[in-house]
């Protein structure tokens, strides 16, 4: 079932023509920096040059851009002498190594409850959807579960830094969980999370010069405006003006007194919490980026919640894989109400190390 499903959703499509992926649009973004310099890789005219010879005939539409900030152009860069198609295989195999490593070390359980955690993330829609189109979610999947084993090893330095790195590539998919770990009281996961994201910022601005940042903002403001890019958030609800931005930021607040009330909990759950906040929350979210919530899945199980609760994080899973024919409505209602669980303080006060 598991291969069916996978041969359908990701070998097809892929074999078929590996370049009509989001992929393409890094190593675009990484033939820029090196023919023309970093700071031109969101050159909107370059990106168009180099699609247009990449994929001839084929029409540069609104969600051709690469946005990405520049680390994700930066980490690709070893693969890109493999050719365009070779570069995504390889990428593709780096995402499936980082998807098994995540599930080594944080899945719950053991023997066939383990590798039933591992079947089911790779059989759902989400996960095969970003293995798909090339999607940098798998590799920060792997981040999340370093930075929480880290912390459960006393390490909470480096697991500042594993967040960090993971931020870099895709920040919308963990960009709240530094507040709620600091209003968790895991401050010293949050500084260190603080010190390598402003590094790694501040690198990237200085790569990119005054240019590079206008043309930044350009392609930014630009997708904000598509009504794609907010579908799957709250904005298909209240519609793409200042409500949808005060529930979110409502969303938000929720997230950081949840974190207040479980500040004993386990550094688990308030991970699980500022993954879920990130996802209800959000304000630019597609299909492929609730593949993270398989993080909050486990680590939301590793707290022992009831079993109702349990249950309702299944019926949450099969809302987004059927988000297309059911529209974004149930998965809005159903990620809702699991962020509430974890807002609600957990019953059981597990001390943590900060």
């Amino acid at each position: 079932m598991v291969a069916a499903v996978t041969g359908y959703w990701v070998l097809q499509p892929v074999l078929r023509d590996p370049l009509a992926s989001d992929f393409t649009l890094v190593f675009i973004a990484v033939r820029i920096g090196t023919e023309h310099g970093w700071s031109h890789i969101y050159s909107l005219q370059l990106q168009h040059q180099h699609f247009s010879e990449l994929r001839p005939g084929v029409f540069f539409n609104d969600g051709q851009r690469f946005i990405a900030p520049p680390p994700l152009a930066w980490v690709t860069l070893p693969l890109t002498g493999l050719g365009a198609a070779g570069a995504f295989y390889a990428w593709t195999a780096v995402s499936i190594g980082a998807l098994v490593a995540a599930w080594w070390f944080g899945a719950p359980g053991g023997g066939l409850e383990k590798a039933v955690w591992l079947i089911g993330a790779i059989a759902w829609y989400p996960v095969l959807y970003a293995l798909q189109y090339g999607q940098p979610a798998l590799v920060v999947l792997l981040a999340v579960i370093a930075c929480w084993r880290l912390a459960e090893d006393e390490r909470p330095y480096l697991a500042g830094l594993a967040l960090a790195l993971g931020t870099s590539l895709k920040p919308q998919l963990v960009l709240a969980v530094p507040l709620v770990l600091l209003l968790g009281g895991r401050w010293r996961i949050a500084a260190a999370w603080f010190v390598a994201a402003g590094a790694l910022a501040a690198l990237s601005l200085l790569t990119l010069g005054s240019t590079g940042l206008d043309d930044y903002r350009s392609l930014l403001a630009e997708a904000q405006t598509l009504p794609n890019n907010r579908y799957f958030t709250w904005a298909y609800v209240l519609g793409p003006g200042a409500l949808s931005y005060l529930a979110q930021a409502a969303i938000l607040l929720a997230a950081a007194a949840g974190a207040y009330l479980n500040r004993r909990a386990s550094t688990g759950r308030l991970l699980a919490l500022g993954i879920l906040a990130g996802a209800v929350g959000a304000t630019y979210w597609h299909l492929q980026d609730f593949t993270i919530l398989v993080g909050a899945a486990w680590l939301f199980w590793r707290d022992n919640p009831p079993a109702w609760q349990r249950i309702w994080m299944a019926v949450t899973a099969v809302t987004i894989e059927l988000a297309w024919p059911l529209t974004p409505l149930p998965l809005l209602i159903a990620t809702a109400v699991w962020l509430g669980f974890l807002v609600y303080p957990a019953k059981r006060a597990v001390p943590a190390p900060a």
